[in-house]
């Protein structure tokens, strides 16, 4: 990689810690630089002259550069090492932050939507959708979350992401049972695979499954209808906390499994 390359590479990375652009340049020109005046700084970084002083003053504010004074007045990058431990202590510290007023705005709005609940989830509530496969994990992971006893799952993916793997260790260590069906195939083998150690059982279903179907604690259920637009595939996670339309998908539930077998080991 010659030395271009590795500035360009360098500042994409630098600015992954909240630095615009301008800020990035200069700071990766002072590292290869060494000392240089404000319009050395311009010149090596490409950072315009009439945005060099914003910049470095900028950087001066932000503690990752030094200044000697002078005239013309000199400036040097502070040793890299320091200066992104110090971002990680601040961002961790930020995060903290983040993690407790987010914990503090959760408690206050439970306790207000305890109160409301029935506006989402009543008898009455027929159908609410979620747009996206996103959308639908993050569904999956908030109907997790309210789980008690049990979650059943019936799916011919087993999707693997952050969201879902963290909604089942969160409810698994509540003590709520995990149990799914589904098919195998290359595809989704190795994923079914891992999913055999996070759920408590899992069934294969000897013919195809059409559907992706969640039921939790048969108080609430979630399925995904897959479509496509001008060529595009499109989800919808269709969720609803209605008995009649519980007690058939568990109906349907209980029809599978009757078809299925464990699985005990995939190869």
């Amino acid at each position: 990689m010659d030395a271009s390359n590795t500035s360009a590479s360098l500042i994409t990375q630098f600015k992954d810690f909240g630095f615009t652009l301008y800020e990035s340049k200069a700071y990766v020109a002072l590292v290869t630089g060494g000392i240089m005046s404000a319009p050395e700084t311009s010149k090596k970084s490409g950072v315009p002259k009439s945005k060099i002083y914003d910049t470095l003053n900028n950087l001066l504010n932000k503690r990752i550069i030094e200044e000697y004074p002078g005239s013309p007045r000199k400036f040097k990058a502070r040793s890299p090492g320091f200066v992104l431990d110090e971002l990680v202590e601040q961002e961790k510290l930020r995060l903290e932050k983040v993690q407790s007023s987010a914990d503090s705005l959760k408690s206050r709005l439970d306790s207000i939507i305890s109160n409301t609940e029935k506006t989402y989830v009543s008898d009455d509530s027929v159908l609410w959708t979620v747009n996206g496969r996103r959308g639908f994990h993050e569904k999956f992971a908030e109907m997790g979350s309210r789980a008690r006893k049990e979650v059943k799952v019936i799916t011919p993916y087993f999707s693997r992401n952050s969201i879902l793997e963290k909604a089942i260790n969160n409810a698994r260590s509540e003590g709520v049972i995990f149990k799914g069906i589904t098919t195998i195939n290359d595809d989704n083998k190795d994923r079914v695979k891992y999913y055999l150690e996070c759920f408590d059982s899992i069934d294969q279903f000897r013919g195809e499954i059409p559907i992706t179907l969640v039921i939790i604690d048969e108080k609430e259920c979630m399925y995904r209808i897959d479509y496509r637009i001008n060529g595009l595939l499109n989800y919808v996670g269709v969720h609803s906390t209605n008995i009649g339309l519980i007690k058939a998908f568990t109906q349907y539930w209980n029809g599978l499994k009757a078809d299925s077998v464990p699985i005990k080991a995939i190869q």
